[in-house]
Protein backbone atom coordinates (compact mmCIF):
# COMPACT_ATOMS: atom_id res chain seq x y z
CA UNK A 1 0.00 0.00 0.00
CA UNK A 2 2.85 2.27 0.58
CA UNK A 3 4.36 1.94 -2.57
CA UNK A 4 0.84 2.74 -4.10
CA UNK A 5 0.57 6.10 -2.34
CA UNK A 6 4.11 7.43 -2.19
CA UNK A 7 3.88 6.49 -6.52
CA UNK A 8 0.35 8.67 -6.58
CA UNK A 9 1.35 11.56 -3.95
CA UNK A 10 4.61 11.70 -6.44
CA UNK A 11 2.38 11.71 -10.05
CA UNK A 12 0.35 14.06 -8.58
CA UNK A 13 3.24 16.28 -7.38
CA UNK A 14 4.04 16.32 -11.18
CA UNK A 15 0.82 16.87 -12.48
CA UNK A 16 0.08 19.63 -10.80
CA UNK A 17 3.93 21.27 -11.74
CA UNK A 18 2.53 21.06 -15.02
CA UNK A 19 4.21 17.56 -16.20
CA UNK A 20 1.75 17.43 -19.87
CA UNK A 21 1.67 13.50 -19.20
CA UNK A 22 2.70 10.21 -16.76
CA UNK A 23 5.04 7.29 -18.34
CA UNK A 24 5.68 4.31 -16.53
CA UNK A 25 8.16 1.49 -16.61
CA UNK A 26 6.31 -2.00 -15.75
CA UNK A 27 8.55 -4.43 -16.70
CA UNK A 28 5.61 -6.03 -17.16
CA UNK A 29 4.07 -5.90 -13.65
CA UNK A 30 1.53 -3.81 -13.96
CA UNK A 31 -0.15 -4.09 -10.76
CA UNK A 32 1.77 -0.80 -9.11
CA UNK A 33 0.80 1.28 -11.87
CA UNK A 34 -2.79 0.26 -11.82
CA UNK A 35 -3.25 1.34 -8.36
CA UNK A 36 -1.35 4.44 -8.80
CA UNK A 37 -3.52 5.26 -11.66
CA UNK A 38 -7.13 4.19 -9.42
CA UNK A 39 -5.39 6.57 -6.62
CA UNK A 40 -5.52 9.33 -8.85
CA UNK A 41 -8.50 8.86 -10.66
CA UNK A 42 -7.37 8.17 -13.51
CA UNK A 43 -9.19 4.47 -14.16
CA UNK A 44 -11.15 3.10 -11.73
CA UNK A 45 -10.82 -1.01 -10.74
CA UNK A 46 -7.84 -1.75 -12.72
CA UNK A 47 -6.00 -3.08 -9.76
CA UNK A 48 -8.46 -5.52 -9.00
CA UNK A 49 -8.63 -6.76 -12.68
CA UNK A 50 -4.63 -7.61 -12.41
CA UNK A 51 -3.39 -10.99 -12.74
CA UNK A 52 0.41 -10.98 -11.69
CA UNK A 53 0.56 -14.93 -10.42
CA UNK A 54 3.41 -15.57 -12.44
CA UNK A 55 5.22 -12.68 -11.57
CA UNK A 56 7.75 -14.50 -9.98
CA UNK A 57 8.48 -16.27 -12.97
CA UNK A 58 8.92 -13.31 -15.26
CA UNK A 59 11.68 -12.14 -17.30
CA UNK A 60 11.99 -9.32 -19.48
CA UNK A 61 11.81 -10.62 -23.13
CA UNK A 62 12.42 -7.68 -25.26
CA UNK A 63 10.66 -4.80 -24.96
CA UNK A 64 7.41 -7.01 -25.10
CA UNK A 65 4.58 -5.48 -22.39
CA UNK A 66 2.29 -8.19 -22.88
CA UNK A 67 2.56 -11.99 -21.49
CA UNK A 68 0.92 -15.17 -21.89
CA UNK A 69 -2.43 -14.92 -20.71
CA UNK A 70 -3.19 -11.51 -22.03
CA UNK A 71 -6.03 -10.87 -24.72
CA UNK A 72 -4.56 -8.79 -27.33
CA UNK A 73 -6.01 -7.22 -30.65
CA UNK A 74 -4.45 -6.40 -33.87
CA UNK A 75 -5.34 -5.75 -37.29
CA UNK A 76 -5.69 -9.90 -37.38
CA UNK A 77 -8.33 -9.79 -34.71
CA UNK A 78 -8.50 -10.15 -30.95
CA UNK A 79 -7.05 -13.54 -29.46
CA UNK A 80 -4.67 -14.24 -26.01
CA UNK A 81 -1.40 -14.29 -26.42
CA UNK A 82 0.07 -18.11 -25.52
CA UNK A 83 4.34 -17.09 -26.21
CA UNK A 84 6.01 -13.53 -26.51
CA UNK A 85 9.29 -14.40 -28.41
CA UNK A 86 12.69 -12.31 -27.78
CA UNK A 87 12.23 -10.35 -30.81
CA UNK A 88 8.90 -8.70 -29.13
CA UNK A 89 7.13 -10.96 -31.81
CA UNK A 90 3.59 -12.18 -29.83
CA UNK A 91 2.31 -16.09 -30.65
CA UNK A 92 -1.80 -14.96 -30.64
CA UNK A 93 -4.66 -17.73 -30.50
CA UNK A 94 -7.00 -15.57 -32.62
CA UNK A 95 -10.65 -17.98 -32.90
CA UNK A 96 -8.15 -21.47 -33.06
CA UNK A 97 -5.73 -19.79 -35.22
CA UNK A 98 -2.30 -19.70 -34.07
CA UNK A 99 -0.55 -16.26 -35.31
CA UNK A 100 2.69 -14.15 -34.78
CA UNK A 101 2.07 -10.39 -34.68
CA UNK A 102 4.88 -8.16 -34.80
CA UNK A 103 6.12 -6.30 -31.79
CA UNK A 104 4.50 -3.04 -32.19
CA UNK A 105 1.42 -4.21 -33.94
CA UNK A 106 -0.87 -5.51 -31.42
CA UNK A 107 -1.99 -3.80 -28.16
CA UNK A 108 -3.15 -5.33 -24.51
CA UNK A 109 -6.77 -5.53 -24.14
CA UNK A 110 -8.41 -4.20 -20.71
Amino acid sequence: KFGLEFGAEICRSLLDSGAPILHFYTLNLEKVVYGITDELGITSGLIEKSNESDAKDMVAVGSAWARAGDTVKSSAGQGVVKEIKSDGTAVVDIDGKVTELAKGSYEKVF
